[in-house]
């Protein structure tokens, strides 16, 4: 996860970098029923939920690297577009 924090005089503007490099802007952390080590959950103002990598991501006792981010053409189809609005596209 990149987190930036961009401030004006009037407001504070978080900017978050999800699993696929894809950044967020003025989104909100979700809380989860269980704290998970190396990702979090942000809602955008649609109600689309997204995945971060923590900054501080740590390594499990069985795997040999860390987490990466992905590149965005790695994302599914309508990655950033609400599940309700219809069919999918190619």
């Amino acid at each position: 996860m990149t987190l930036k924090t961009l401030s004006t005089e009037r407001q504070i503007l978080l900017i978050y970098t999800d699993i696929f490099s894809i950044k967020h802007k003025d989104a909100k952390v979700i809380n989860t029923k269980n704290d998970f080590n190396r990702i979090f959950v942000i809602e955008d103002k649609n109600g689309v939920r997204y995945t971060c990598l923590k900054p501080d991501a740590q390594k499990m006792p069985k795997m040999t690297s860390h987490f990466k981010t992905l590149k965005a053409k790695s994302a599914p189809l309508n990655y950033l577009t609400p599940y309700f609005t219809g069919k999918r596209t190619k």
